[in-house]
């Protein structure tokens, strides 16, 4: 049995070191749930680990021609990948960035209004809190505390495009929160 597995394990590489887009996507189908579970255990954040599995599933793919059967089996090779992935991310000033301003968000939240501008304030952040990670870090720095959109890519360490892409998505959705609220 063993040998069969590995004998499987074998073809199958060779067959996505081919670039054969069928057996990447029977990779993807046969591996993502475990992959994400670990990726999820690390990190702690569903919409994060999304992300991240995306990641790790290019870095496999850009990466196959280095993986070496004699060493251990694909998925230990993914295992790695993907646990790599994970501490990187968690090393990273995103990961630093978010949890600066995670607490500021909930102090902000927590805090009572003292005017009509500042009570609006605290219901739009209150509604930003609820974005996802990605769109509500960018804005809040580029609405909350002033940041450029050259400096919220800098800090970030993502393309200017996608700061601005992040934005517009951000904003929308926002704007339907805040619609969605005032209807009620």
């Amino acid at each position: 049995m063993t040998a069969t597995l590995a004998s499987d394990n074998n073809h199958f590489s060779d067959l996505l070191k081919t670039r054969s887009r069928d057996a990447f996507s029977e990779l993807y189908d046969k591996y993502s749930p475990a992959l994400f579970g670990v990726i999820c255990r690390i990190v702690q954040n569903k919409a994060i680990g999304e992300e991240l599995l995306q990641d790790v599933f290019i870095k496999i793919w850009k990466n196959i021609d280095k993986y070496d059967t004699s060493k251990g089996s694909l998925f230990t090779w993914m295992l790695h990948i993907a646990r790599n992935t994970c501490i990187d991310y968690l090393r990273s000033m995103q990961h630093k960035m978010q949890m600066r301003i995670q607490p500021e968000l909930q102090e902000t939240l927590a805090a009572p209004a003292t005017s009509q501008c500042k009570a609006e304030n605290t219901e739009l952040r209150g509604f930003a809190f609820k974005l996802e990670h990605k769109y509500q870090q960018v804005i809040d720095l580029l609405y909350f505390r002033g940041y450029s959109q050259e400096e919220v890519a800098q800090t970030l360490k993502i393309p200017l495009g996608t700061v601005k892409t992040r934005s517009r998505m951000g904003l929308q959705q926002l704007r339907t929160l805040y619609e969605n609220a005032n209807k009620n």
